[in-house]
């Protein structure tokens, strides 16, 4: 499990911004945001930098949690 910390996410569309790049990154991954504590839960079998790098292009600050 990778648990990162996010940034910048305001709404429901955010949530659903992250979710899209994550799945794009690795589509076999799955992943909990939750919005209000501002962090994701991935199941991933992709680096968590590569990870990182797709929420960054998607317009959000990402840290390790």
């Amino acid at each position: 499990m990778i648990t990162l910390k996010i940034e910048g996410m305001a709404c429901s569309g955010c949530v659903s911004a992250v979710a899209k790049a994550l799945t794009a990154a690795d589509p076999t991954s799955t992943a909990e945001i939750d919005l209000e504590r501002g962090i994701a839960e991935i199941e991933s079998v992709r680096p968590q930098e590569e990870l990182m790098q797709a929420i960054e292009a998607a317009g959000y600050d990402v840290t390790p949690a």
